[in-house]
């Protein structure tokens, strides 16, 4: 019989408040960069090509603190691995307010990239240890859609500050801004997130048994033994082409509507906030379908979506059409429901975590997503400058992005197929 710990609603509470604070400032500072792309490039004299390396550097990193900040979860426990992730990215991009070299930006996007990637896994094992199986998804949902309310702000704080400060002094204060917010991430996760009482049970029995700790391994090591190797291999598989299309299509968009449709900061900025404020929802109900329907038939319907979605993206593209109001730029309606359709992503943290145990939660389920991110995430951010490059020049930007997420909907829907179904999975001190 599987011992269930309980958990007051308080400490309910406390676990999902804290996670969606760190959730929210990792969507935030990550994703700011990709509007101040213009802003930085002016600023430095360089392409745009040469900033987005700043993004592909946090990526690569992120892949890193993943396992790093995994492994603290999994050893030291989730609380001290989550505030300690959040802090390093917090204090990054705070930094990067008084750069004035384009080093600079890349060492503290590498540092930023190592904290952002810590988080999203260890705030999903907390969710699967804490929550019950019957909303465990549903609660996954929400707290993925803030990682997407954070990018919103960051789409906003950026237009804001470049309207208002200009272009040379406005990315200083966006980056201010977003470095403040998770600072006070930390501090409010400080003062509610409680400790999973799955992982300190597992401590106390390992304490209490020598052979138990002379056996234990390294949970890098552990995620690759026969038992769940399988899984944590689909999961990256999945996690990379999920983020592979992510970045293709998020990281561009500001410079594809700039340059492409000849878009004012505030007008793409109103097109990007609002589309992604119409998608957050559809996190929520994947993650609701999750839990009612189970975690494959509804990832696999969302899938099927995705690549739907990304067609009508090409299609639109491919017209050249002129913006003349929001409500009448086909663009606007493709990238919404490119949005919608990654919204896929509600579940997969909970699905992930699902499939581990306790001692290895926290570094497979980073491991399947940020090293993903790491990965396919800065492969996107290198490929699609390469892509247009190769066929003409930034012009053709729309479609290298096209072409890039194509390629990142069919494996993602592919490995769909590869995850076993977990809907009400109990969760146990192992």
């Amino acid at each position: 019989m599987v011992e269930t710990l309980a958990y007051s609603e308080r400490e309910k509470g406390g676990a999902l408040g804290g996670v969606l604070f760190g959730h929210f400032s990792d969507g935030y500072d990550l994703v700011i960069i990709s509007y101040l792309f213009l802003a930085l490039s002016a600023q430095f004299k360089v392409s745009v090509a040469e900033i987005a390396i700043a993004l592909t550097i946090s990526l690569v990193f992120s892949a890193f603190g993943g396992i790093l900040f995994g492994y603290i979860a999994d050893r030291f426990g989730r609380r001290k691995g989550l505030m300690l992730s959040i802090a390093v990215f917090g204090v990054a991009t705070l930094l990067t307010a008084g750069i004035n070299s384009l080093w600079q930006l890349y060492l503290l996007r590498a540092i930023e990239g190592l904290g952002i990637g810590g988080e999203w896994g260890i705030g999903f094992a907390q969710i699967t240890e804490i929550w019950s199986p019957k909303t465990r998804a549903t609660g996954g949902g929400i707290l993925q859609g803030f990682f997407i309310l954070g990018s919103v702000t960051g789409a906003f704080t950026a237009g804001f500050t470049i309207s208002h400060y200009g272009a040379l002094l406005g990315w200083r204060y966006a980056f201010l801004i977003a470095g403040i917010v998770a600072i006070a991430g930390v501090i409010v996760n400080a003062l509610i997130l409680p400790e999973s009482k799955y992982w300190l049970k597992l401590q106390a029995e390992l304490r209490s048994s020598p052979e138990m700790r002379k056996k234990e391994k390294s949970p890098l090591v552990d995620i690759f033994n026969p038992q769940v190797r399988r899984w944590t291999l689909i999961s990256l598989l999945i996690g990379g082409a999920n983020l592979f299309i992510y970045f293709s299509y998020s990281s561009f968009m500001p410079t594809l509507l700039s340059v492409s449709y000849h878009l004012t900061t505030s007008e793409y900025t109103l097109l990007l906030v609002v589309g992604q404020i119409i998608a957050v929802p559809f996190y929520w109900i994947n993650g609701f379908l999750a839990d009612r329907f189970g975690r494959k038939a509804t990832a696999i319907g969302y899938g099927a979506l995705y690549i739907i979605a990304v067609g009508a993206f090409f299609a639109v593209i491919l017209m050249k059409a002129t913006y003349l109001e929001l409500y009448m730029f086909p663009m606007f309606y493709a990238y919404t429901i490119v949005s919608v359709s990654q919204g896929i992503s509600g579940e997969y943290g909970v699905w992930y975590s699902e499939h581990f145990p306790t001692r290895m939660r926290s570094t497979a389920t980073n491991f399947g997503y940020m090293v993903g991110r790491g990965v396919a995430g800065a492969a996107a951010s290198l490929i699609v400058p390469l892509i247009y490059a190769g066929i003409g020049g930034i012009k053709y930007i729309g479609i290298a992005m096209s072409i890039a997420m194509l390629v990142g909907v069919l494996f993602q829907f592919g490995g769909l197929f590869g995850l076993k179904e977990t809907l009400g999975t109990q969760i146990k001190a192992d």
